[in-house]
């Protein structure tokens, strides 16, 4: 997926991002060009096809192929699929970027679509649903495919604990911002979380006060407030995928903000709702 954080147009980064909230405009139908695919060492028995750089596959056949007891059922009123394993609990939607497994929200590069009555999911992502890693090989173009675990894991107790602050501080800072300002709020705390500049926690993060409050809701008691249904959203997207934005640390309310420390010191990125983000 291309780093929408090296964008600097508003407009771009919106559009590209507008997929997070179920937007489906309609594609043309994928051209078959054939991609292999190997698992732990052998042919993937699953058709695979190629498309501006993504692989796809069904999730039907694939589910089938990493466990032949898999049951996949359809309904059709909200074109969603669910997968379950012993292992397993997957959900994917017509033209919706995420995928939930196990409670995880998983970003797909693009939307899932029906092609030949089956709905297709890029091969990343529900491989990584199923506990494979996935790497390329460009020359082939090939895919290889090795299993680490039965499937990815729900979260644990600190997982919960990530989610419980990572959803207040979005809350807090973001609440009445739109989806994509919420989640590059998140990513400002991940990546945070990520430099040796910061404490590496997300808990420490938000509380970290070594140079001065960093973040307003600490200090008026808005950090408690209930996180929304959106809020949540999109603290789990942030915490169960790559930071979307992987570069920006800072970010303020140029109407609401005291100090100018930031644009003074900072490099601009781009702006989003009523939040300016920076390097």
């Amino acid at each position: 997926m291309t780093r929408i954080g090296k964008l600097r147009i508003v407009s771009a980064l919106s559009a590209a991002l507008a997929a997070l909230l179920g937007i489906w405009t309609g594609a043309a139908e994928p051209p078959r060009q054939a991609l292999a695919v190997t698992a732990d060492g052998l042919p993937c028995p699953c058709e695979t096809i190629l498309e501006d750089g993504v692989a796809w596959v069904s999730l039907r056949a694939f589910s089938r192929f990493a466990d032949d007891e898999a049951e996949i059922g359809w309904d059709g009123a909200s074109e969603t699929a669910v997968v379950r394993t012993d292992a397993l609990t997957l959900s994917a939607s017509v033209g919706e970027r995420i995928i939930t497994a196990n409670g995880r929200l998983l970003l797909c590069p693009a939307a899932p679509f029906i092609l030949d009555s089956s709905l297709w999911v890029p091969l990343r992502t529900v491989s990584r649903a199923f506990g494979y890693s996935c790497t390329y090989d460009p020359e082939g173009p090939a895919a290889v495919l090795i299993r680490e675990r039965e499937a990815v894991e729900p979260r644990d107790e600190e997982g919960e604990d990530r989610l419980y602050w990572m959803a207040r501080i979005i809350e807090a800072e973001a609440g009445a911002e739109p989806f994509e300002g919420k989640l590059a709020v998140g990513s400002v705390i991940l990546n945070r979380v990520c430099s040796e500049e910061f404490p590496d926690t997300v808990w420490g993060v938000i509380f970290d006060d070594r140079h001065g409050v960093q973040f307003t809701p600490t200090e008026n008691g808005s950090i408690w407030r209930e996180p929304g249904e959106e809020s949540v959203r999109a603290a789990s997207v942030t915490l169960d995928n790559p930071p979307l934005w992987d570069d920006i640390e800072y970010f303020l309310n140029p109407v609401l903000a005291d100090s100018l420390w930031i644009p003074s010191e900072r490099e601009y990125a781009f702006t989003i709702g009523g939040h300016a983000f920076y390097r």
